[in-house]
């Protein structure tokens, strides 16, 4: 698929047409191309593609390479989250003479979610098209940590019902099946937020590293001083998502914790139910003995002393187990 962009009132609008005129577009999104495209694109702009291979779970291997005055930048790019299905897609920044040639690998659409958040975006029609999807994807990171910030806040109150009433709370504890269901929904969106963190801290890593490559390769005075502010936006962006990583394991520990409590309380029941039923177990077990020598068999109060024995030492071993605490 290939979709071209011009600028219009500072933003992108997507355009469609002949192809020849590629050269006059301002942006080139290009994704898992047909061979007929492909040799448009670099017939157009007489480049080269090289089309990304399959996405990368960690790391580019190469992720700058130079060649013949065309600069291809290769880094991970987190997508999807719109739809509650992250992933990282490899996407490659081809800098040549004629506009900005984005490929990607992975995902659905291309970067068309990107060029949709563009809202007057491009200060000017001569604006770098690589720093433009460079704010945007910078923009569209601080977005997502921000919705995952509020989502980890949410997770928070409801798992510690720390803001809530007391009544409410024992409403909570006085029904545990209402509260193991509540606890299963806060793991599975715990689970939901640590891969959309893990997959951004990959993705900014990657981007951090496309941006020290160029730093180091020796860029003009104007772009060397744009990569650098996008540097400390980047390591900005990791610090957030280091201090979100850190909140969410610390829930995702409360939640094993209150698991553990729910299932302690279970396993006390149970053990008290056992401590309170024994004695009168073994006075039926006495009075089930089939000897022929047994007085009690010829006492006409025998049934109700063994049934009221047998209440008595509940009762005692009942209060035995509040005096103690234990219930």
């Amino acid at each position: 698929m290939l979709q071209a962009y011009v600028v219009e009132g500072g933003g992108l609008k997507p355009v469609s047409g002949d192809l020849a005129k590629l050269s006059e577009v301002y942006w080139i999104d290009i994704h898992e191309p047909t061979p007929d495209e492909q040799k448009a694109v670099e017939q157009v702009l007489n480049i080269r593609l090289r089309l990304p291979e399959e996405p990368a779970k960690f790391q580019i291997s190469t992720p700058v390479r130079s060649s013949e005055g065309i600069l291809t930048l290769t880094a991970l790019l987190l997508a999807g989250f719109d739809v509650r299905r992250p992933q990282l897609v490899t996407v490659q920044f081809i800098r040549a003479k004629g506009p900005l040639v984005t490929v990607t690998k992975g995902g659905s659409g291309g970067l068309a979610w990107l060029a949709q958040q563009c809202d007057d975006c491009v200060p000017s029609v001569s604006s770098d098209a690589f720093l433009v999807l460079l704010d945007l994807i910078i923009e569209c990171a601080t977005d997502l940590l921000d919705h995952v910030g509020d989502d980890l806040e949410r997770i928070n109150r409801a798992l510690f019902q720390h803001h809530a009433t007391p009544k409410h709370r024992l409403r909570i504890e006085a029904s545990p099946r209402r509260r193991t269901h509540q606890l299963d929904l806060i793991l599975t969106e715990l689970g939901y937020c640590r891969e959309v963190l893990v997959k951004l801290r990959r993705s900014v890593l990657s981007f951090r590293r496309v941006i020290i490559l160029l730093q180091e390769r020796g860029v003009e005075s104007p772009l060397a001083v744009k990569l650098k502010s996008f540097e400390h936006e980047l390591k900005a962006l990791a610090e957030a998502e280091e201090d979100l990583s850190a909140t969410n394991a610390f829930m995702l520990d409360g939640a094993v914790g209150y698991i553990g409590i729910l299932q302690s309380r279970v396993i006390n029941i149970l053990s008290i139910l056992g401590v309170l039923l024994t004695p009168p177990v073994l006075v039926a077990s006495v009075y089930g003995m089939n000897f022929k020598h047994m007085p009690e068999l010829d006492w006409p109060w025998g049934y109700p002393w063994a049934l009221g024995l047998m209440a008595i030492s509940a009762v005692v071993m009942y209060v035995i187990v509040r005096v103690r605490g234990w219930l």
